[in-house]
């Protein structure tokens, strides 16, 4: 193959690429088949057009050429996380395809084939990282759960690299039948960002999840972002800010305004007390007299 039809090839994955991200399904196939056929970007490319079949419904083709590739995807950390990461993302902009054919009168009937053949296939090896992605899909957008998923479903809610909204989906459904979920700091410290859509005591979770971490100025920046955003922080969140701040010597405004609402509540405690004896001595703009009598009434 010449040098320039090489990087012409190459350039032609990129365009395939954004053709996928896009929406440009077909296009997409055209384009990853292509590079297939040449060799370029073979493993890549696979996943590529794995994930336009799947966007399609058109599982059948998606699974077909999963288990014809499939040692790639055996003991390849990185492939693995690659299909992971694109299909949980690309997957979550059809929904609505999803649904229309799901719930048509006609196209019913195939769908149902197609998801049968994708949960025959996840029984038959259930390392199956596409019918395990397709399956946990379905469930999260449709609350369709084919039988003995159900565990394998949480455990899908564990992966890294599971995006935020398809996570967040899947979690809601699984959490009807077990509460206990929605209360799995684990899984919550799994997102990478807190979206909009979640409800706010999970937003607190989150929150919660990040103060339990190590980057205490990102925890105090995501915390900021969603008081503009109107969430009510439980009181968790906010001795827990306060508590960071103290630990990492870093009181600030923040600090104080939250000890100041939890002294309204009735707590006390001597990590509180530390924030209100630094504002005294430090922060002439709260006027916190009240509650540094208090703190020498209890010796605190």
């Amino acid at each position: 193959m010449a040098r320039k039809d090489f990087k012409d090839l190459k350039l032609y994955f990129s365009n395939s690429m954004i053709s996928l991200k896009e929406g440009d399904y077909e296009h997409a196939i055209k384009g990853f088949s292509n590079l297939i056929d040449h060799g370029i970007e073979p493993q890549k490319s696979v996943i590529g057009l794995i994930t336009a079949y799947s966007c399609l419904t058109r599982y059948p083709a998606a699974l077909k050429l999963y288990e014809k590739n499939k040692d790639i995807f055996i003991d390849n950390k990185p492939n693995r996380n690659m299909l992971v990461e694109t299909m949980t993302t690309l997957l979550m902009k059809e929904t609505s395809l999803l649904k229309k054919n799901a719930r048509g009168s006609l196209s019913a009937v195939f769908m149902a084939k197609r998801m049968k053949a994708v949960h025959e296939a996840y029984l038959a090896d259930k390392d199956n990282l596409l019918a395990i992605i397709l399956i946990c899909y379905w469930y999260a957008v449709l609350g369709a759960r084919p039988y003995e998923t159900e565990q394998m479903m949480k455990d899908f809610l564990h992966n890294e690299y599971v995006d935020d909204e398809f996570r967040w989906k899947l979690l809601e459904k699984l959490a009807i039948t077990d509460k206990e979920l929605m209360d799995d700091i684990t899984i919550a410290g799994m997102f990478r960002r807190i979206p909009r859509y979640l409800d706010h005591s999970y937003i607190n979770l989150l929150l919660f999840s990040h103060l339990c971490g190590d980057d205490f100025a990102s925890a105090r920046e995501k915390i900021e972002v969603q008081r503009m955003n109107g969430v009510e922080l439980s009181d968790d969140v906010m001795w827990n800010y306060i508590n960071s701040s103290v630990e990492n010597n870093d009181i600030d405004d923040l600090s104080v305004n939250f000890a100041k609402r939890l002294f309204a509540k009735g707590w006390m405690d001597p990590v509180i007390g530390q924030v209100f004896r630094y504002a005294k001595n430090n922060l002439n703009i709260y006027n916190v007299t009240n509650e540094t009598k208090a703190l020498d009434l209890f010796g605190i």
